[in-house]
C-alpha cells in the first residue's frame, strides 16, 4: 500500500524535558526518509545506521532549538561510512542566508558524509513522484521555511516557526493540506505580546481556513499541560492531535488514517 508514515521525534522549545525534545519529525515514503528539522535530542529516537540510508535532513531556520542535532547526524553519518555501513552521502538542505555563522559551523563539519543544498524562497525539488517546496512565511523572528510535502495522494505542511502576521499567505500554501503539523507555541491565557509565534487557538484557525483534514499541534512549552493546547485548538477545528514523541501517525492512499 501507497502510505507515508511521520514520527514526531522532537515536540517542545526552547529546551529539552524528560523525554520530550526539540523540533524534528521524520517522514517516511516509500525507501526515502526526510528529517524535518533536527533539534535537541531528537537523535535518540533515530534507528542508525538504517536512517541515515537515503535520508534528506531540511533545516527550517536558524534558531539553535531547531538544528541543535544536525552535528550528530553529520558525525553519524561520517562514523557509519568509515564502518563500511553507509555508502551513499545523506542530503542536507540549508537555508541560503546565514545566521550568527550557524550555516557556516555546519558547512565546516568536515567529520560529514554529506551533500549540501541551499534553500530560497519558492524553492522546490523533487524525491521521486513526491515534491518538496518552500515558503518563507515571513511571519517569525528571522527568515523560517515553511515545507509542503506534495503528490498524487498526500498533501502535509510543516509550519516549522510561524507567526500570524501574514495568515493569508499561509493559509494559502496550506490549502487543503491531508495534513498540517502546526506551531502552537502559546495559549490564549498566556497573554503573549509576540508576534513570531503561533497560539493553540491561532493553530486551529490556520487549518479551519485551510480545509485541511487534520491538524497535528507542536512546539509546545515544556511546562505546559498538552491537553490545553489541543482544548483550545478545537475551537477552531475539530479533526486535531497532539504531537508526541515516536507516536507516528500514518497517511494511506485512500486518505485514511491509520495508528
Amino acid at each position: 500500500m501507497n502510505e507515508m508514515i511521520i514520527t514526531p521525534l522532537g515536540t517542545i522549545s526552547p529546551y529539552l524535558k524528560e523525554s520530550m525534545n526539540c523540533p524534528g519529525f521524520l517522514v517516511e515514503y516509500k525507501d526515502e526518509k526526510v528529517l524535518l528539522d533536527c533539534g535537541n535530542g531528537i537523535t535518540r529516537y533515530l534507528d542508525f545506521p538504517n536512517d541515515l540510508k537515503n535520508l534528506t535532513v531540511i533545516i527550517t531556520h536558524y534558531h539553535k532549538d531547531h538544528f541543535g542535532d544536525i552535528g550528530l547526524v553529520q558525525y553519524a553519518s561520517y562514523v557509519y561510512h568509515n564502518l563500511g555501513l553507509l555508502n551513499e552521502k545523506i542530503k542536507i538542505f540549508l537555508p541560503k542566508r546565514d545566521f550568527g555563522l550557524n550555516k557556516e559551523s555546519i558547512l565546516l563539519n568536515d567529520e560529514s558524509y554529506s551533500d549540501y543544498f541551499e534553500i530560497e524562497n519558492n524553492d522546490s525539488f523533487h524525491i521521486g513522484d513526491l515534491k518538496i517546496s518552500f515558503l518563507d512565511n515571513q511571519s517569525h523572528s528571522i527568515e523560517s521555511y515553511m515545507i509542503k510535502l506534495m503528490n498524487e495522494n498526500f498533501k502535509v505542511v510543516y509550519t516549522s516557526d510561524i507567526g500570524t502576521t501574514n495568515f493569508d499567505q499561509l493559509v494559502e500554501f496550506c490549502q487543503n493540506s491531508s495534513l498540517i503539523i502546526c506551531e502552537s507555541s502559546f495559549l490564549r491565557k498566556h497573554n503573549s505580546l509576540s508576534k513570531t509565534h503561533m497560539t493553540a487557538y491561532d493553530a486551529g484557525l490556520l487549518a479551519n481556513k485551510s480545509k485541511a483534514e487534520r491538524l497535528l499541534l507542536t512546539h509546545f512549552w515544556p511546562e505546559e499541560d498538552k491537553r490545553l493546547y489541543l482544548e483550545e485548538a478545537k475551537q477552531n477545528f475539530e479533526n486535531i492531535e497532539v504531537a508526541k514523541e515516536n507516536k507516528q501517525i500514518i497517511l494511506r492512499r485512500t486518505g485514511e488514517y491509520g495508528k
